[in-house]
């Protein structure tokens, strides 16, 4: 099962460049209050994500600076891969999942590679709350601000 998300989580990775060649530049005559290309960069991977077979469950979308935190109850039995992605203002972001260990978030996988993607497989062995970290380590140049998506998927 491992490999199986890990291929789709290759592609999903692949389909990126899709979005890179796009032009949204003109869309900051909204001043960047438009969703239009953090749902156009959803898209690709949403098809990627369903035409293997996968069930998406949760999306997310949001303006961020920094740091946004969300958790989700994942269920043992289950291999869920988590995607956060960022619009054409996002270089850089990343993901960590933390679980409670002893009252505290504990880490227990992330993705701090140097992209605009970042994507990571948890496999419970019990129904627990997990909490989910989106950074942006880097935006593109002049802008302080963008929106991310996140998809959390299960076979």
């Amino acid at each position: 099962m491992r490999l199986f998300l890990f291929t789709i989580i290759t592609s999903i990775m692949m389909s990126g460049t899709l979005f890179a060649q796009t032009d949204y530049s003109n869309l900051d005559n909204n001043k960047g209050t438009s969703m239009e290309p953090i749902l156009a960069r959803a898209e690709p991977l949403v098809k990627k994500i369903e035409n293997k077979g996968n069930e998406i469950v949760r999306m997310e979308y949001d303006l961020i600076f920094d740091t946004k935190s969300t958790t989700r109850t994942l269920f043992n039995g289950w291999t869920y891969g988590i995607v956060a992605f960022g619009d054409y203002r996002i270089k850089d972001i990343d993901i960590a999942v933390y679980k409670k260990s002893r009252g505290e978030w504990k880490i227990v996988e992330k993705d701090a590679e140097n992209d605009h993607e970042a994507t990571v497989i948890i496999k419970p062995y019990r129904d627990e709350e997990y909490k989910i970290d989106i950074t942006v380590y880097k935006f593109n140049k002049d802008y302080t601000a963008g929106h991310y998506g996140l998809l959390i998927f299960h076979e």
